[in-house]
């Protein structure tokens, strides 16, 4: 008997010993992560990231084949999934979250342009997609309570993982302020700490998803030690190595060995799958970490029976006919390079506000170079260009000022110079000293700007609801009239009445000083 016993107990010895190894062997975790999509659905050239590019079909190939390899792979985006093609402007959000949750997307949070037709389509779309939407700082003003859940516990080889959704404090103010008027946004870094803090003794990796920007990213892993990567938005960066950003004294404890937070972003329009892999030992510390950007390219293109595909050819095919009519002509490329859209004043910015002031029946347009999204190349111009560049459900809103308050409008955008978002204009001329802050020479149908007249101002919605700074520029207008009319709207009728377009390419305004603006602007759209 006691033979039998010890050989028994010889026995389980063997096996638990067997086993050990892999009961304490370093445990896989893959996350994968996007930010920033602007529904860009189908493959598309970029001037920066080369031709045919992107495209959801190859992402959710590509996603599909990683987790084939590495089950234990978790694939999250970091908001702004709405927005910035004619899949947005015709479907409202449905194509854009039916497709992220086709290519796999497990969580997002929101971005400021989720927001752009208001928070009772965001949840219509919800609803209808099953997305999940994560964060932990927007309240609802009425109720007190969180419009959405704060987290969710994902489980990954073993290895439980909080994902912590997050808004931007500075990202928030980019969003239409009539939209954001039912809710409150709190201190982000104040909630995701409070959050982290509570549910860090229950799980093993902490992940925040933050639509704030890379700066306010690395503030935030600097400042809560509890988190241990924060996968970032907003900004478009292209982070090609995770970040490490050292914890500061003091802010909690950091429980995963490495003493930081490792900050993510994969920039922009689903052209790259951000993949980060760690490794967790058996004390629960990251062992390992490397991260990479994978570009989208043809090579990912999957057969042809693929089941997304069918799903973008069903949204596409109802597009397609009315976007391919040609609405215009222009003899030169409508520019708008994303580098001077803050500081200067360029060609697709003068049309689309000459487009405006026509619709407004205005003297004077300025529109914000944030509402307009794409440049439109010399050739004839089709609808779906126009749609692509002025994407928003934004009206032409037109003010009735005198001529002081035209003054100090363009004075207090002189003053302010770069620290705004940019503006572009039509209907007069000017010299803007952005040294001194004043604006001069001001000529307006070619006569001197009469402070005693009132003269007819449009602008964007955005603009007029107080955004941007609308609530200061137009503090001193007599009355509003909305005309209903969106920007996209506007151009097209434009378009349709002069048919080839005139040489935007000289700016009426000439910037004086402009070496000396520093391009510090808290506005990303």
């Amino acid at each position: 008997m006691n033979s039998l016993r010890f050989r028994l107990a010889a026995a389980m010895l063997l096996v638990f010993v067997t086993l050990l190894p892999a009961l304490t062997a370093d445990r896989a975790v893959t996350i994968l992560h996007t930010n920033d999509i602007h529904s860009h659905i189908l493959p598309f050239d970029s001037k920066s990231k080369g031709e045919n590019v992107g495209g959801v079909v190859r992402r959710a190939a590509l996603v599909r084949k990683i987790k084939s390899a590495a089950p234990y792979a978790l694939y999250l985006d970091a908001g702004d999934i709405f927005q910035g093609t004619p899949f947005y402007s015709v479907f409202k959000g449905e194509a854009c979250h039916l497709l992220a949750v086709a290519a796999g997307i497990e969580a997002t949070t929101i971005g400021n342009h989720e927001l752009d037709n208001g928070i009772d389509n965001l949840k219509k779309q919800i609803a209808n997609s099953g997305i999940r939407i994560l964060c932990c700082n927007v309240y609802d003003r009425s109720s007190g309570r969180l419009v959405f859940p704060a987290y969710h516990v994902f489980v990954r080889n073993g290895v439980k993982i909080a994902v912590i959704g997050s808004i931007g404090d500075e990202a928030w103010l980019d969003a239409d302020r009539k939209y954001c008027e039912p809710m409150e946004c709190r201190d982000r870094n104040s909630e995701v700490r409070k959050v982290a803090r509570r549910i860090r003794p229950y799980v093993d990796l902490i992940v925040v998803l933050s639509h704030a920007g890379i700066e306010f990213d690395e503030r935030l892993a600097a400042e809560v030690g509890e988190i241990d990567v924060v996968v970032g938005g907003h900004t478009h960066v292209e982070l090609t190595q995770p970040k490490l950003v050292a914890n500061n004294p003091g802010v909690g404890t950091c429980h995963n060995g490495l003493g930081g937070t490792l900050v993510v972003q994969a920039g922009e329009h689903g052209v790259f799958l951000g993949r980060l892999d760690l490794m967790i030992n058996e004390a629960g510390y990251i062992s390992t970490y490397s991260g990479s950007l994978e570009k989208i390219t043809s090579a990912h293109e999957p057969a042809a029976d693929d089941p997304v595909q069918h799903l973008v050819d069903s949204y596409n095919e109802r597009l397609d006919a009315s976007m391919r009519v040609v609405a215009g002509h222009t003899d030169h490329e409508l520019s708008l390079p994303k580098e001077k859209k803050k500081t200067h004043i360029l060609p697709m910015g003068t049309f689309t506000a000459q487009s405006m002031l026509e619709a407004g029946k205005a003297d004077i347009c300025l529109v914000n170079s944030g509402a307009i999204r794409a440049a439109i190349p010399a050739g004839d111009i089709t609808v779906g260009q126009i749609y692509e560049a002025l994407p928003y459900d934004n009206t032409v809103v037109t003010f009735m000022m005198p001529g002081v308050a035209v003054q100090a409008m363009f004075d207090h955008i002189c003053t302010n110079y770069g620290s705004l978002d940019g503006y572009q204009y039509a209907g007069f001329s000017a010299d803007f000293d952005v040294k001194t802050g004043r604006a001069s020479n001001l000529l307006i149908g070619g006569q001197p700007l009469d402070p005693a007249k009132t003269y007819r101002v449009s602008t964007s919605s955005f603009i007029a609801n107080g955004n941007l700074e609308g609530d200061k520029m137009f503090v001193g207008s007599l009355g509003s009239d909305d005309s209903g009319v969106l920007m996209r709207e506007a151009a097209l009728a434009y378009l349709e009445r002069v048919k080839n377009l005139p040489d935007f390419s000289q700016p009426l305004v000439n910037l004086i000083g402009l070496e000396t603006v520093k391009r510090e602007s808290k506005y990303y759209n």
